[in-house]
């Protein structure tokens, strides 16, 4: 892998300088980029999961005559990215490949977009160590965007429309869950996004999306189906502050909506599992919740260094959910054939609170007039403050296969240890590191 990043890294060093030295056009220019990035989801020294990304990108700016009356300019780039992900957690272990490519086009007013992509899991990803253990083999999929911006002028004012639509879907060809021998199959995703941008910094962002999937069997009979909405409004206000070279701020509220539905039906007929327990087993559930949010985005710009902080906070206000499960163990030598029915123990996850936020800071700086890096270091963060109901139903739901040690003595080594392996732990969860060079 390094040896290609050199080559890659050493071509488009050379196709930089002599883009820049030969004058193909008075107005025309191309402007190459690599950029490189490596950084953890989550750290542990045993078993730290880590990402890390290979992206090139090319810009072909067209610029009309100068001496006209009015100059134009257009714009055409050419990206794409590969981002392998690694995980060795006990509750996920697995390898992830990632390919995209995208395309966009700009000139005066307005930009289109497109890209496609694809990833895999190769071999086998497992899913929660210990019991219940489910393993998925050979998961892949596709995916598609488009979208576009629109600048236009209104009562006198800018405007500016920006849109974006995705579509993806997936496939598992293979799976274990357990005492289930099948798989979630047929994922399919769509979504969207648009965003209108007013006068006087106010601008109006909506998404929302749809995800739907079966569950299958080995011999590819569906048996149970999964279906969940999001969907999302906010409102925000741009505020300029004469500090630095940019210094903006931007709070923002709004409501978000998410809901899902989802069922399953197995019984001995279409379970090839020799040793499935169940005559039949079976359930489905409802649920709905609505958050309220707020966030703030800070952008500070001073010369080559640029300094954000993006934060964003949800409270769940409401939370209707409901579902019923019913079951029947086969009657034979290991099974006594007793039945059970009754309502799902959902939570009412009204009351809880979650934060997530993103710092990064880069500094970009000139080495050769051919080569400009750019170098960001960027940090995570995700918190969520759980009501009582959803504490208990996460500790029953997880305790028959989680693994608690404990000792009854410890010495002040061991403690020291403990507390430099949790701040590591802190400190790099959720950082990344890149590079990015610009010819």
């Amino acid at each position: 892998m390094k040896k290609w990043f050199v080559i890659v890294l050493a071509l488009f060093f050379f196709a930089g300088t002599i883009f820049s030295e030969i004058t193909i056009s008075p107005t025309l220019s191309l402007s190459p980029s690599i950029d490189s990035r490596f950084g953890f989801l989550l750290y542990e020294t045993d078993n730290a999961s880590y990402f890390h990304t290979e992206g090139l990108q090319a810009d072909l700016c067209m610029q009309s005559d100068p001496s006209a009356m009015q100059t134009k300019n257009t714009m055409l780039s050419v990206g794409g990215r590969y981002l392998y992900g690694k995980s060795n957690r006990s509750e996920c272990n697995g390898v992830m490949h990632f390919g995209s490519g995208d395309i966009s086009f700009t000139r005066d007013f307005y930009q289109v977009r497109a890209g496609f992509g694809a990833f895999t899991f190769l071999d086998e990803v497992q899913i929660l160590r210990g019991k219940p253990r489910f393993f998925l083999y050979d998961s892949h999929g596709i995916f598609a965007t488009a979208g576009g911006e629109l600048n236009f002028s209104l009562f006198d004012q800018e405007w500016k429309i920006s849109t974006d639509l995705f579509f993806g879907h997936g496939r598992v060809e293979n799976g274990d869950m357990y005492y289930f021998y099948g798989r979630p199959d047929n994922f399919f995703i769509f979504g969207g996004r648009a965003n209108l941008s007013a006068p006087y910094g106010f601008s109006l962002f909506t998404l929302g999306g749809n995800l739907s999937l079966d569950m299958s069997t080995q011999t590819n009979t569906i048996v149970g189906d999964c279906n969940a909405t999001l969907a999302a409004f906010f409102l925000a206000k741009e505020f300029l502050l004469p500090v630095a070279d940019t210094f903006s701020i931007i709070p923002f509220a709004g409501y978000v909506y998410l809901s899902a539905y989802g069922k399953t039906w197995l019984s001995s007929e279409n379970q090839t599992y020799a040793l499935f327990p169940y005559k039949f087993v079976g359930g489905h559930f409802d649920e709905d919740i609505h958050f309220f949010s707020v966030g703030n985005s800070l952008a500070i710009k001073k010369g080559g260094c640029n300094f954000s902080v993006d934060f964003l906070y949800l409270f769940c206000f409401r939370n209707t959910a409901s579902g019923e499960y019913a079951y029947q163990f086969k009657k034979n030598l290991f099974y006594d054939g007793s039945a059970e029915n009754g309502n799902l123990p959902l939570p009412d996850t009204a009351g809880i609170h979650i934060f997530a936020g993103n710092i990064e800071i880069s500094y970009r700086f000139a080495v050769h007039k051919h080569l400009t890096p750019t170098i960001r270091l960027s940090k995570m963060i995700a918190a969520a403050i759980l009501n009582q109901a959803t504490t208990d139903f996460l500790h029953t739901a997880f305790s028959s296969y989680s693994t608690v040690t404990s000792s009854a003595a410890s010495d002040s080594s061991a403690d020291e240890s403990h507390t430099a392996e949790t701040i590591k732990k802190a400190l790099l969860s959720g950082t990344s590191l890149s590079i990015k060079i610009a010819l």
